[in-house]
């Protein structure tokens, strides 16, 4: 038995939908006794919505970027919390960012928060705010924050900052028009590996996929590859590079 590890966005689903073609490598992969692993930045409210829409199966889905663990039959597993008083402090430098929002999510749900109703946001602009953010914060559990952004030169000057200042708490990764930050010690690899403990997968079984710099971790932990749109540093890294998840299952069952 083989573990598949597969980031979502821009790596499973590079379409307005999953293709058909990886939807039928899927369920070959897991039809010959192997598993299939979604690891995600999404929260896991956004994430089962996806595959309803989609139609495919996952055997454990990881999202919050490794901080949160669902097994199949969405069962949940384990969620990693922010220290809140540090991420008071955190939202606190947000708020005087010049970004369109920031979401908070509470380990399942994700709520979203209007900074700026002049800035475009590329990230949230079709997802309502769904509470007031006292009503929010009452709940004092914070796994997630992912800060919606148009500009990614100021990604990276937020993600200096948030490594600089909170790094007693929480780890930032860029992503499409957003920087995600997590719990510190939280990355797709962690996740991946509580899995595969719990599984009974040894890590020469462990394959996995992505796109972008969230997933280098696992990348470099695993038997890595990437999508062929992966930066050019994250695909020196990998051990092969892809067009599609459906051609990197072809090749592991060749």
């Amino acid at each position: 038995m083989r573990v598949l590890a597969s980031d979502y966005d821009g790596t499973l689903r590079i379409e307005e939908k999953v293709t058909k073609a990886d939807l039928e490598a899927l369920a070959r992969w897991r039809e010959a006794g192997n598993l299939f692993v979604a690891v995600t930045g999404r929260s896991m409210e956004s994430f089962t919505r996806e595959i309803a829409e989609n139609g495919f199966a996952c055997d454990y889905i990881i999202a919050n970027n490794g901080g949160v663990i669902y097994d199949g039959k969405m069962n949940r597993m384990q969620v990693n919390y922010m220290d809140f008083d540090r991420a008071m402090a955190l939202i606190g430098y947000i708020r005087t960012l010049p970004c369109a929002s920031y979401v908070i999510n509470d380990g399942y749900y994700r709520h979203r928060i209007v900074v700026n109703e002049q800035e475009e946001d590329l990230k949230y602009g079709k997802m309502p705010q769904q509470k007031n953010e006292a009503e929010l914060l009452a709940s004092g559990k914070i796994a997630q924050i992912v800060i919606s952004l148009n500009d990614d030169a100021l990604s990276a000057e937020i993600i200096a900052h948030i490594h600089e200042a909170f790094s007693d708490c929480v780890v930032a990764y860029a992503n499409r028009h957003c920087v995600d930050i997590v719990p510190r010690g939280i990355c797709k690899a962690k996740g991946l590996a509580f899995v595969l403990a719990d599984a009974g997968v040894s890590v020469q079984d462990a394959f996995t996929i992505g796109d972008a710099y969230n997933d280098l971790p696992m990348i470099e932990a695993y038997h890595g590859f990437c999508m062929d749109s992966a930066p050019l540093d994250i695909q020196e890294k990998s051990r092969g590079v892809y067009h599609s998840v459906g051609a990197c299952i072809a090749d592991l069952m060749k």
